[in-house]
């Protein structure tokens, strides 16, 4: 588990993991592939965290600000490691803990560095979550039935975690929508923010999603129409 004032390798990337989640990376650059053996070697996560910006995931880290990262971010476990030529990897990470950065600086390798601490969520009421959450099941398990009708696979034996907070990340796994929105709940502060976020972006996105499969399926139906060919005559 993270302590207050860990110092833990961070990897800026286009992407928001959220604890359980499971992340496949391709580790191809120099300093990256020193980070993940550093990590192997040591049994360390290290931090995933969304890029706020081009020059955060530039090569050279030295001239990365505060505010080049978004402060919370996740971090990951490596359960799987595939080495391919030339040192590359594939390797199967899962998220663990939030994390909020408290400072950045760059290791010998070139990678980013950060000292970081634990950002659990503040706990509340628990009816009030049990409720929450109870509306947010339906929702989750309609959105991704949305999702395998617009994807065509079959994820009819997905199965919802019981767990509110594990439900809560699910959801935001599962969003297709802005990096931002997805952000937003990771970032948020109590499990009731986290769940009622969550109500609200699937809610939203579950509209969108509806509207694109009904769109798609007007424009098949028009496609399979029989051809008449009309004289201007």
């Amino acid at each position: 588990m993270l302590e207050f004032d860990s110092d833990i390798p961070l990897f800026p990337l286009n992407v928001v993991l959220f604890p359980g989640m499971m992340l496949p990376l391709h580790i191809f650059e120099e300093r990256y592939k020193r980070m993940i053996k550093e990590c192997i070697a040591t049994g360390q996560t290290f931090g995933v965290v969304l890029a706020k910006s081009k020059q955060a995931q530039a090569p050279n880290v030295a001239a990365l600000f505060r505010d080049d990262l978004y402060e919370v971010g996740t971090t990951a476990r490596i359960t799987a490691v595939e080495n391919l030529q030339d040192g590359r990897m594939n390797l199967i990470t899962v998220g663990q803990e939030r994390f909020v950065i408290r400072d950045i600086y760059p290791s010998a390798a070139d990678f980013l560095r950060g000292r970081v601490d634990p950002f659990p969520l503040q706990a509340e009421d628990a009816t009030e979550v049990r409720t929450l959450a109870q509306k947010l099941r339906p929702m989750v398990r309609q959105y991704i039935n949305h999702l395998a009708d617009a994807s065509g696979e079959d994820l009819s034996n997905a199965t919802l975690p019981n767990d509110a907070t594990a439900l809560a990340f699910l959801a935001g796994t599962a969003l297709q929508g802005p990096l931002a929105d997805k952000q937003r709940l990771l970032s948020a502060t109590s499990l009731r923010a986290l769940i009622a976020g969550a109500v609200a972006a699937l809610d939203k996105e579950d509209q969108i999603l509806v509207y694109m499969i009904e769109a798609y399926s007007a424009h098949q139906r028009i496609e399979r129409l029989p051809f008449v060919d009309y004289s201007l005559n």
